[in-house]
């Protein structure tokens, strides 16, 4: 049973939003019209995106947004709703005070990135900058909010309209940077960790490299075995980013041709789905992208067609234009490195929209909520306070039935410094997702 739509114009901005909203989230099929008498006459689910309502239907009152080629500043509102926060301020005769697609629509095609803005020492856009952040909700998956109110309306209008029943799900992610602490470093760099250990008396950390290096101890970063079987315990799907470019001031991986990296690429990718993990470099050129690529093909012997971007640096759209060309077809790098949240308003994956052709693409991104050095690094909490963020968050995404995606790296779970207790944050996360998730099945 298809959804029939009145509006005044159809446009690429408007049919990839009502695409995401209506046939990702709510798995509806729709059509457009434009011709009121046989929208008058449907007697089957309808609504309008219109000016004005046509008749007695269903009607959404629509902001100028999904209608325009161009990209300026746009006049933005912060209308509280239920347990909404929206864009763009519609009049009384609207079902919804904010236009709830362009609100969607701007949050999804990350319109204010395109705009002039200012950037941090990585070149990144700000969190801060953020509409959703300064709108209070940066945290919550609110486009599946809004979807979740749109299958409300819709059900107590048409109950007879089937809508697809979304369920729970939690995918753990690892970027692999610096897969050893001490293997693989070179003799040079080696000499001068020990240098400064014994030099700041850390004798713990000398000693600790001498057995790595020259005892066979195991490395402590060789945290895999570890993830791979806390993982297969809790059933949580995993998925690693290996970093296999050159090094730099930034990527700070060891060689790809070292045969222990080597093995335990491999060794991974028969247990879990891997991707590739774009060094902070590789913007330089599609070349120098499509050569780690290649690096990483080659090792594993598969297709690699997912990325995450180091340091999760990217710019709108070149960075994911230059995703496009060269065969990549999923990418995880829609968050922040600095603040935890929905960086697009959404936990569900979608297509990307290139706002300077006002076109979609057929490269699909994957919202992550959390990373682990964002709360033990830049916002500096303790074990406590980043397992009750992220246990909130995840709280709100088992509201919408969503995935939700968190981002790890191996060397977190070494137990010392910063990393002390953050096995038991992994450990509790994979638990509390694996509850919830049994709970919607």
């Amino acid at each position: 049973m298809k959804v029939l739509i009145y509006t005044a114009e159809i446009t690429e901005r408007l049919s990839y939003t009502f695409d995401f909203i209506l046939g990702d989230l709510l798995g509806l099929e729709y059509i457009f019209t434009r011709d009121k008498d046989s929208f008058l006459a449907h007697t089957g689910p309808r609504f309008s995106y219109f000016t004005k309502p046509v008749g007695d239907e269903l009607f959404f009152e629509c902001a100028p947004l999904l209608f325009e080629n161009n990209i300026y500043l746009q006049p933005i509102d912060f209308i509280n709703y239920e347990n909404m926060v929206g864009f763009y301020l519609v009049s009384g005769r609207s079902v919804m005070p904010f236009d709830l697609f362009a609100s969607s629509f701007s949050l999804l095609s990350r319109y204010n990135e395109y705009l002039i803005h200012k950037k941090d020492k990585y070149d990144r856009y700000r969190a801060g900058q953020s509409t959703n952040y300064m709108a209070g909700f940066l945290n919550k998956p609110m486009i599946n909010y809004y979807a979740l109110k749109l299958k409300k309306l819709l059900a107590a209008k048409f109950p007879e309209l089937k809508v697809k029943e979304n369920k729970f799900d939690y995918t753990a992610t690892f970027d692999i940077d610096v897969p050893y602490a001490y293997r693989g470093k070179g003799w040079k760099t080696n000499l001068k960790g020990f240098a400064r250990a014994f030099l700041i008396s850390n004798f713990r950390e000398f000693f600790d490299r001498y057995r790595v290096l020259f005892r066979n101890k195991k490395d402590p970063y060789d945290t895999f075995e570890y993830i791979l079987s806390t993982c297969k315990k809790y059933a949580v799907k995993t998925k690693f980013f290996f970093l296999v470019g050159n090094k730099s001031g930034l990527d700070k991986n060891i060689s790809h041709t070292h045969e222990g990296f080597r093995h335990i690429i491999r060794d991974v990718s028969k247990q879990s789905e891997i991707g590739i993990y774009l060094s902070f470099m590789s913007h330089i050129s599609n070349e120098v992208m499509e050569e780690e690529i290649q690096r990483l093909e080659f090792i594993t012997g598969l297709k690699i067609t997912s990325n995450r971007f180091n340091y999760l640096r990217f710019t709108m759209p070149a960075s994911f234009v230059s995703l496009g060309r060269i065969g990549i077809t999923d990418d995880y790098s829609m968050g922040y490195a600095t603040r935890s949240g929905f960086r697009a308003g959404t936990c569900s994956p979608f297509y990307f929209f290139n706002l300077l052709k006002n076109e979609r693409t057929n490269l699909k991104l994957h919202p992550f909520a959390f990373m682990d050095t964002t709360l033990a690094r830049y916002n500096k909490l303790g074990t406590k306070d980043s397992l009750e963020k992220i246990l909130l968050m995840m709280k709100w995404v088992k509201e919408v039935e969503g995935p939700f995606v968190g981002i790890w790296h191996n060397n977190s779970f070494i137990d010392t410094g910063i990393w002390k207790g953050w096995e038991n944050v992994f450990e509790a996360v994979a638990r509390e997702a694996s509850a919830l998730t049994e709970k919607g099945e």
